[in-house]
């Protein structure tokens, strides 16, 4: 790998984890709780993308492109524990506005920081945006026997920017927390519908590769 791919690989993969996403939006809706629980969501989707990069590098990537049929099966996984997870979020978002609605100076419910990393992974290892760049794109830039070298220098500074960045959002987030503390259950709510949406979209993708064309 030359230095200018690995400058391509960078480009692309700061444009998949800051644009909107199930990873980013679950940062918010945590990070609304507590800084503490948006860090820590935060610190899981990274785990979860260290172990991607780290498959991938390994040859996940080249094996999903070998055998297309292993995406639609990451995509039907993926998608039901995602549409798992928005019900849950929608369910919780009425369920606060009920409490709100009784006690308006009622705080947001603690969330124990050992339960949002595994928030933060699940919805990681079940994101279709991780699904598909680590499946598709990402293989692009892993060339067999480039060497156990490039590939350290490539997990090292994904997974240095990738905390930067997640972690650093979870902090921002937190900045705006008393106001959207308020309005947590709609970001709930909210967030639900399209983890629902997405999961509704890799299901179906998922079920179309592997039915006979």
């Amino acid at each position: 790998m030359a230095v200018g791919q690995l400058l391509a690989l960078i480009g692309v993969w700061v444009a998949a984890i800051a644009s909107p996403g199930p990873d980013v939006v679950q940062i918010a809706r945590l990070g609304v709780k507590s800084r503490a629980a948006g860090v820590a969501c935060a610190v899981g989707i990274m785990i979860g993308n260290t172990g991607w990069i780290a498959a991938s590098l390994l040859g996940l990537s080249a094996l999903i492109q070998a055998v297309p049929e292993i995406l639609a099966v990451l995509q039907l996984v993926g998608g039901a524990y995602l549409l798992w997870m928005g019900i849950g979020a929608v369910r919780a978002g009425f369920a606060a506005r009920k409490t709100t609605t009784s006690d308006d100076v009622a705080p947001a419910a603690a969330l124990p920081t050992s339960k949002a990393l595994r928030i933060g992974i699940a919805t990681n290892l079940s994101n279709p945006k991780a699904v598909l760049f680590f499946g598709a794109v990402f293989a692009q830039f892993v060339k067999p026997g480039m060497g156990w070298e490039w590939m350290l220098v490539i997990l090292l500074t994904l997974v240095v920017i990738g905390f930067a960045w997640f972690v650093g959002f979870a902090l921002l987030v937190d900045k705006v927390s008393g106001f959207l503390d308020r309005y947590g259950h709609v970001v709930d709510v909210v967030t639900g519908l399209i983890f629902v949406a997405l999961a509704l979209w890799m299901i179906v993708e998922g079920a179309s590769g592997l039915l006979p064309g």
